[in-house]
């Protein structure tokens, strides 16, 4: 690393470069949040470094990406993979469950589950398999088809979509480091604490309460193979 360059030229240098890491930047964001006291620009940059790790708590609005619901059964003799359905399939007793998800992974988790292979990847949230249980027993009263099993309950995700995500934090963080230069005199090279927490707050992240899903772990497969399943996250509402 250049340690003649500062703190703001590094960022500036690195987030417009692809070929460095994501979280190598947001590394930086979160000494700088530091540096300026910033709590909420240190909170952003961990959470998306770590994880949003607390179930009841905020993710920003990016990380909210549509998957499409799809069901694996037999049906006597016939085998049925990746059969899309609707959330109208489900029995009414489930609640929460659609065709979007909130990914809580930290970025790192993002990146290595982008480069799996297969245009589509396969998630689970805990709970899954109940689901797929019910959905079994009410199919059957439908349909009228004893023989009918739901094995397995899951979202198709295109791993476009996770890439998204990670685009639009490097954007995030692109806008950031534009409001500090505007907001600087020429020839300056050390924002201010109120220039930086400014700057965090001109780039516009917003969050909301948690979708009723939120696949919280980054277990997830290539969409020929066995659905992943998550074993923390926001329960999924069922009946008891």
């Amino acid at each position: 690393m250049d340690q003649s360059l500062s703190m703001l030229a590094r960022l500036e240098r690195d987030v417009l470069d692809d070929s460095v890491a994501l979280a190598s930047i947001l590394r930086q964001v979160l000494i700088m949040g530091a540096h300026a006291s910033s709590a909420s620009l240190r909170t952003w940059a961990q959470q998306e470094l770590k994880g949003y790790s607390d179930p009841a708590g905020e993710v920003p609005a990016y990380r909210k990406i549509p998957a499409q619901l799809k069901a694996d059964m037999f049906a006597g003799s016939g085998q049925f993979k990746g059969q899309d359905i609707s959330p109208r399939d489900l029995p009414e007793t489930v609640k929460g469950v659609g065709n979007e998800v909130t990914i809580a992974w930290g970025v790192h988790e993002i990146q290595a589950t982008t480069g799996r292979e297969g245009e589509h990847i396969r998630l689970g949230a805990t709970n899954m398999a109940q689901v797929a249980r019910l959905m079994t027993r009410d199919q059957r009263q439908r349909q009228g088809n004893p023989f009918l099993v739901v094995t397995s309950v899951y979202w198709s995700v295109s791993t476009a979509t996770l890439e998204g995500i990670l685009d639009q934090i490097r954007t995030r963080l692109t806008e950031f480091v534009a409001e500090l230069r505007s907001a600087l005199p020429n020839g300056e090279e050390e924002p201010t604490s109120e220039q930086v927490q400014r700057a965090f707050t001109s780039i516009h992240i917003t969050v909301g309460d948690n979708s009723p899903v939120t696949v919280s772990a980054p277990v997830a497969y290539a969409e020929q193979d066995a659905t992943a399943t998550v074993p923390a996250g926001a329960p999924l509402e069922l009946p008891r």
